[in-house]
C-alpha cells in the first residue's frame, strides 16, 4: 500500500485537530499524543480497513458471488473514468499520481473483463446480471469514495465542466452505498 505525503499530512493533521478538539487542547499539546505506538495503530487500522478487498489477489480467480446489473455496472465504469480525469489533476507527485490512475484503470479493466466473461443472467435483481468478486466491489466503492471527497474539496477532473462536475460526490456517493450493498449480499 502506497500514501503520498499530502494525504498522509492531511491524515495526521485530521487526527490531530480531532484530538486537539476532544480534549479542549491546542493541536501542539494534541501533537505530542501523536507517539510512535499511535501511528502504528493508524497504519494498521488503514491496513485492515482493505482486508475485504483482499489486496494482491487474482481478481479474475476470484469466486465471483455478488450480483451487480448490467446497467449498474456500466454506470460504474464511466465513474472510473471520471475518477482518472480527477486524478490527473491532483496536487500529489508524478510519480504518485500515476500510480493512482493506474490502480484505477487497472480496476476497471477488471471490471470490464469480468462482465464481458459471462453471459448475463436475469435472477436476483430482476434484470439482465453479472457475477462480480465481493473484493472488486469494495475496491471500487473505496475509489468512488475517495473521488467523490476530492470534488467535495474543490477538485475538478481534466478538461471536465464545473456544473457538470457539480452532481459527482452525490453520484459517487450512491454508487458506493450500492457496491458495498452488492459485495454483503453475496449470491451462491
Amino acid at each position: 500500500m502506497t500514501m503520498s505525503r499530502a494525504a498522509a499530512g492531511d491524515l495526521l493533521d485530521a487526527r490531530v485537530q480531532f484530538v486537539a478538539e476532544q480534549m479542549r487542547v491546542t493541536p501542539a499539546t494534541a501533537r505530542t499524543y501523536l507517539t510512535d505506538e499511535a501511528l502504528t495503530g493508524m497504519a494498521r487500522e488503514i491496513v485492515f480497513g482493505f482486508a475485504d478487498e483482499t489486496p494482491g489477489a487474482d481478481l479474475m480467480a476470484a469466486p465471483r458471488t455478488a450480483a451487480v446489473p448490467v446497467r449498474f455496472a456500466g454506470t460504474v465504469f464511466a465513474g472510473l473514468g471520471e475518477v482518472i480525469r480527477i486524478l490527473l489533476v491532483e496536487r500529489d507527485d508524478l510519480e504518485h499520481t500515476r500510480d493512482r490512475v493506474a490502480q484505477v484503470a487497472h480496476a476497471q479493466s477488471y471490471l470490464g473483463l469480468l462482465i464481458r466473461d459471462q453471459v448475463a443472467t436475469t435472477g436476483f435483481y430482476d434484470e439482465p446480471s453479472v457475477q462480480m468478486p465481493p473484493a472488486l466491489l469494495l475496491r471500487l466503492a473505496r475509489v468512488l469514495e475517495t473521488a467523490a471527497d476530492l470534488v467535495e474539496a474543490g477538485l475538478i477532473g481534466y478538461e471536465a465542466d464545473p456544473q457538470e462536475s457539480a452532481g459527482l460526490p452525490s453520484a459517487f456517493r450512491r454508487d458506493v452505498d450500492l457496491l458495498r450493498t452488492m459485495a454483503s449480499q453475496e449470491q451462491q
